[in-house]
């Protein structure tokens, strides 16, 4: 639907009664317009760069970088976050690691431990049970010299 006009561009094809009162107070010049516009304006057609389409894309434009920027700093933030998480669970790890590694040198000295007891045992057992066989050998002989007297 078109806005009926008095100046020699007509209005925009719109709903919106943006910048009405500035179209009807230069009914005898020509706007000003900001931005690029064409020496040979078509009669009739609506300028593509009229005051009030550029004001409309600046602020879907400044709404966008506003949008931008604030994805952007949500993101800075969300991998700041990421990051001292990370740091923590490192510092965590390397804790936990350090104990895990005091335990295992605690467990090898006491296998250690327990292998030069088990070797000191076998020892014994091996000493006293080379004497119980020359005992055994003793009396064994010595009976056989009974048994043959």
């Amino acid at each position: 639907m078109q806005m009926p006009s008095s100046g020699p561009v007509p209005g925009p094809t719109t709903n919106l009664n943006i910048g009405m009162d500035y179209w009807a107070n230069t009914a005898s010049s020509s706007p000003a317009l900001h931005g690029k516009v064409t020496p040979t304006a078509i009669p009739g057609a609506v300028a593509p760069t009229e005051p009030w389409m550029q004001d409309e894309r600046e602020l879907k434009r400044q709404k966008r970088k506003q949008s931008n920027r604030d994805s952007a700093r949500r993101s800075r933030l969300r991998k700041q976050a990421e990051c001292e998480e990370l740091a923590q669970r490192a510092e965590v790890l390397k804790q936990e690691n350090a104990s895990l590694k005091d335990e295992v040198s605690r467990i090898r000295k006491e296998y250690d431990e327990l292998l030069s007891k088990n070797s000191s045992l076998k020892d014994n057992v091996g000493d006293k049970q080379h004497k119980t066989d020359e005992a055994g050998l003793d009396n064994k002989l010595q009976h056989s010299v009974c048994v043959q007297e």
